[in-house]
């Protein structure tokens, strides 16, 4: 149900560098819950002022990135070029071409290369991207 902003979180940990230690004590301390498959919209938002607090930025604009890149795999996906689908796939084949542990936390340009790349995969395949450019 929260998913994008359960996303969010784990991608506030891995830019402020936080343990899974640290993590789980913080929403502990935060909320009173060891997992944020547990929290309520509320106590997401709690989570994420925390993070804030200690000095992450959200990047709204790395998340219209990152919709595209899902949007695109998606379309992939649905004209049957992937042999795995799935959300998992995604996330693996993305990582290899960022820098940092996850692309969801990757900088703005390794996003951007990331669309690129897609949008290429989809224009071999003749498949319609709507109105990315």
């Amino acid at each position: 149900m929260h998913d994008p902003l359960r996303r969010q979180i784990k991608a506030a940990q891995t830019a402020i560098n936080m343990s899974q230690e640290d993590y789980k004590a913080m929403l502990m301390r935060v909320t009173g819950k060891h997992s944020s498959t547990d929290l309520s919209r509320n106590q997401i938002y709690a989570v994420l002022d925390e993070f804030k607090r200690l000095g992450w930025k959200p990047n709204a604009k790395n998340g219209r990135l990152i919709k595209t890149i899902q949007f695109l795999w998606m379309r992939l996906g649905e004209e049957n070029c992937l042999e795995t689908p799935t959300k998992k796939a995604m996330e693996a084949f993305c990582n290899k071409y960022v820098e940092t542990r996850t692309f969801y936390s990757a900088p703005r340009g390794q996003l951007q290369h990331l669309v690129e790349v897609l949008k290429k995969w989809c224009e071999r395949e003749n498949i319609s991207t709507g109105s990315i450019k």
